[in-house]
């Protein structure tokens, strides 16, 4: 931590501290200054001259002043643009004017020479200092016009930022890097606001690049105004309206009629001979990318706005050999701004960013399939309000308060609640097998109805006893072994823990009507009488007995309908559509399979079942800036000082939901019952919910004067102060 003491000027501070606890809100960032000294032709100053500065076609009135008794005037804070009038103008002088343009954090020096008065207008093209010794910084300036001209379908703000000398993003994800230091060192400012990502660091708001006027990369040297990086900065200043009405309306589109072999163009020696089915090259497949801009004014001279939406929809069809697929990139932008002049001296305005950002299937491949992929989904607003208020020449005030709010999801391409029955697993729930010990086990899975998944409800068929199917025939033609005790036609014995169905008669699956009775024939349900239908199921019956049995004060009984015979039917319902004697898929009730798990199979290495972990969180923070910018033309040379403070709260929340992760690897089959052997495994989740959080609250003060002795010589003098205090809680697996 870096301290300073400094006195004097108390008149000074006192105004800082009185003004910053008035204004809410700030302007653009690192706006530009403009200054210079009015001359005549004999290099005497001219005080008292009228100095005004405009900007019509992005709405920028009423800047400017008189000159001092050195004949120098300053102007500042000045937003960045191009087509900027100067105008000088003292009487029985010619009026004089000039074209300039302001750039981001820069200062323009224009000195002025008038002349006596004549009937001829001059005309003078000003540009800055090809040295500026008042700053630094070392940056890259990109325009719009720049940006638009690029050969980039649907550019990105961040495909630009690499252009910029010591700028790289070798792994092409939009963070880049700044020599050398980290891709979490580096921050995007949007109108003097911080759009950094608060969790990860990297860049946290898509950007509408129709609605960009100019970006600064600065990579060294930044000022004291700039926090919070250790690499560089992306400083973005966005377009505003102005007196005259303007729009642009721009489609590009890509189209797989354009392009007749779908997924199917990797070369031969790529793709090992797969793909090439007229399946991967019938695949469809199309990019729209269209963006709309309007400005104009709602009051001349007083209201404008600025208003750009843009929507991406891109497809990109995958060969990955065994299948090919589409993935789908959608994203929506949205920028919206007013600019309100209150007065000649103050303006307020109000910038609202937006996106929507959803790609679809992904982590899939050639073994895994489509059901198995997942939808990562990113977006939200990010508002700022500004107010840039000029007091005097020489002193003005920026503000800014802003939220950003940004959210992630992953969510599996189908609802791991594939039964639809509500549950995913039945841990809290004794009634279907439960343990309620909080813990995901394997078989607490939620099981539906149909355990076996033979799409039929299984009853119990060993009547005789003998652990095997009974009573079996083959038939010679077809060599389809046919037996009686086969009740459900699967080829498979159902023995006493398999029964399916939370309707059927024969709840402990033993093959017969269970029920407690009145053994003294007193009417009275005595408590040895109350003992409950036993069960062997573990599953089912936790204690040993039938749910809901023992205990209860009733005389319980498996004959539900009271016929005294057990109705129990693999196939409720059949109706025999197709008179075939058979019962088939669709002519019955059949039972509410289990939720799909996310499943590798050993046997043929491949993947199904609903992908295994959703995510979403929250990323927010809330900013307050002040900023204020003083000139002092004469006290020991020349002074020009800025002060200000910045207040930053950033939070994050997310939650996780992860499943099972089953493997299964499938051996030989019993003959005498019919049962398929193997092994299944599963990686189980401690838990299947977790939340975590964090919050930081960020507080920075800096001061900074740029002192000019003499003419041809500058100091600079800058200090700055952070503190960050980071708070966080959430779930572990380990202690």
């Amino acid at each position: 931590m870096n301290k300073a003491k400094t006195s004097g000027l108390p008149a000074l501070l006192s105004a800082i501290l009185l003004i910053a606890s008035t204004s809410m809100i700030l302007a653009q960032t690192s706006p530009g200054t403009v200054k210079g000294i009015v001359v005549d032709k004999d290099g005497s100053p001219l005080p008292g001259a009228t100095v005004t500065l405009e900007n019509r076609s992005i709405g920028i009135v009423g800047l400017g002043g008189v000159t001092n008794a050195q004949g120098e005037f300053r102007i500042t804070p000045v937003p960045p643009g191009k087509g900027y009038t100067l105008r000088v103008n003292l009487p029985s002088y010619q009026k004089i004017e000039f074209t300039l343009e302001v750039y981001s954090g820069k200062t323009v020096v224009q000195n002025v020479t008038l002349r006596e008065e004549f009937k001829e207008r001059v005309r003078v093209e000003g540009k800055e200092e090809t040295v500026n010794t008042e700053s630094t910084q070392i940056s890259t300036t990109i325009t719009s016009e720049f940006i638009s001209g690029l050969p980039i379908l649907g550019t990105d703000y961040q495909d630009v930022l690499t252009l910029a000398p010591g700028v790289t993003d070798v792994n092409d994800t939009g963070n880049p890097n700044i020599h050398g230091a980290r891709d979490t060192d580096v921050v995007t400012l949007v109108d003097g606001v911080s759009t950094t990502d608060p969790f990860d660091g990297h860049f946290g708001q898509n950007l509408n690049t129709e609605s960009i006027e100019e970006i600064e990369v600065i990579t060294a040297g930044a000022g004291a105004q700039f926090g919070r990086a250790q690499g560089g900065f992306v400083n973005i200043v966005t377009k505003s309206g102005g007196n005259e009405f303007k729009g642009s309306f721009t489609l590009q589109m890509r189209t797989y009629r354009l392009d007749g072999d779908g997924a199917g163009v990797d070369p031969a020696e790529l793709r090992g001979g797969l793909g090439e089915t007229d399946g991967f090259r019938d695949l469809s497949f199309n990019t729209i990318y269209p963006f709309l801009s309007v400005s104009g004014a709602f009051v001349k001279d007083h209201l404008w706005y600025y208003f750009a939406p843009e929507y991406n929809n891109e497809e990109f069809p995958v060969n990955a050999g065994t299948q090919a697929y589409i993935q789908t990139l959608k994203d929506a932008r949205v920028t919206g701004k007013l600019t309100w002049q209150i007065s000649s001296n103050n303006k307020l305005s109000m910038t609202a960013l937006w996106d929507d950002l959803s790609f679809d299937n992904q982590n899939l491949g050639s073994r895994v399939d489509l059901e198995s992929g997942y939808t990562q989904k990113r977006g939200g607003p990010t508002i700022t309000l500004v107010d840039n208020a000029i007091f005097t020449p020489n002193f003005s005030l920026t503000s800014t308060i802003s939220r950003f709010d940004n959210s992630f999801q992953q969510i599996p391409t189908i609802d791991p609640d594939t039964n639809g029955n509500g549950y995913l697993t039945v841990d809290g729930n004794p009634l279907l097998g439960g343990n309620q010990d909080g813990f995901i086990q394997l078989r607490e899975a939620d099981p539906g109805l149909d355990f076996d998944q033979d799409g039929k409800f299984d009853v119990f068929e060993d009547f005789d006893g003998n652990g095997k199917l009974s009573n079996c025939t083959f038939d010679e033609i077809t060599g389809e072994r046919t037996c009686l005790e086969d009740r459900d036609h699967d080829q498979r014995l159902t023995g006493p823990l398999g029964c399916e169905g939370n309707d059927r008669e024969d709840i402990n699956c033993n093959g017969h009507l269970d029920f407690e009775t009145d053994t003294n024939d007193n009417g009275v349900v005595d408590p040895v009488e109350d003992s409950g239908i036993p069960c062997d199921n573990p599953s089912a019956c936790p204690g040993g007995f039938v749910p809901g049995t023992r205990g209860n004060g009733v005389l319980d009984t498996e004959d539900r309908n009271g016929n005294h015979f057990l109705d129990d039917n693999p196939f409720p319902n059949w109706v025999d559509r197709n008179n075939n004697g058979t019962p088939e898929v669709g002519e019955y009730t059949a039972p509410l399979a289990a939720d799909k798990p996310y499943l590798l199979n050993f046997n043929n290495l491949t993947l199904i079942g609903p992908y295994n972990l959703t995510y979403e969180d929250s990323r927010t923070r809330d900013t307050l800036k002040e900023d204020i910018s003083y000139f002092v033309p004469d006290f020991f040379g020349q002074h020009d000082m800025s002060v200000g403070m910045s207040v930053e709260q950033e939070g994050y929340d997310a939650s996780f939901q992860a499943r099972p992760f089953w493997q299964l690897q499938t051996g030989g089959q019993n003959l005498n019952t019919g049962q398929i052997g193997g092994v299944i495994s599963a990686f189980l989740p401690v838990q299947q919910q977790a939340s975590n959080s964090a919050g930081s609250d960020n507080f920075g003060l800096y001061f900074g004067d740029t002192y000019k002795p003499i003419p041809n010589l500058t100091v600079g003098v800058v200090l700055r102060y952070d503190r960050e205090e980071i708070t966080s809680h959430g779930y572990t697996f380990f202690d």
